[in-house]
């Protein structure tokens, strides 16, 4: 009876250990594939669910630490005066630590932010005549914008930002240009 014990015993460490062996290797596998996943794509579902403005952000992750990536911005209500069209250029820079992903975690961004807007006028004249003018404008506005970044194993991803930028030409009739929302994307 002893020896079947033994044996049985035997068997099921045997069994385990290689248990073990295979889902580490396939943590291993799926691992260096998340950590090979470098493209990623995001859209802005908060602006866009509330105020009908399109944000679609691309990104390339580039180390551990960074990624670079472009955001295209399209204003499809014309209750919003400014931002019609723009375009944000980044550099990002993060503080994640995990083996298993790269780009992800809390992070600081650098942008420059290439926009055009209208800026309706309304106001009476000498002669009491209502006048309405229709001014464009172009603006570029570089800022700063921190936020954070959550993966999961199969690729899908949220992120949320703010950040803030200053106009430079003095075109728009804001100081200041705020850029951030709630995103969801995939990376591949």
């Amino acid at each position: 009876m002893k020896p079947f014990i033994t044996l049985a015993l035997l068997l099921c460490f045997t069994f385990t250990f290689a248990q073990n062996d295979e889902k580490s290797s396939a943590i291993d596998v799926n691992s260096q594939n998340n950590y090979e996943k470098v493209h990623e794509l995001r859209l802005g579902a908060f602006r866009l669910l509330a105020g009908g403005f399109l944000d679609l952000s691309y990104e390339y992750i580039n180390s551990t630490a960074s990624g670079l990536g472009v955001s295209l911005m399209l204003n499809f209500d014309d209750a919003i005066e400014t931002e019609k069209f723009g375009i944000i250029p980044y550099y990002r820079f993060y503080f994640g630590d995990n083996p298993e992903f790269k780009g992800h975690g809390f992070f600081v961004e650098a942008f420059t932010y290439f926009y055009t807007g209208d800026q309706d006028e309304y106001y009476f004249s000498q002669q009491a005549n209502e006048v309405f003018e229709d001014d464009s404008f172009f603006d570029v506005a570089p800022g700063l914008a921190v936020g954070s970044k959550w993966i999961n194993s199969s690729g899908f991803l949220f992120q949320i930002k703010l950040g803030i930028g200053r106009n430079l030409l003095s075109n728009s009739p804001d100081e200041f240009v705020a850029t951030g929302d709630f995103y969801v994307g995939y990376r591949f």
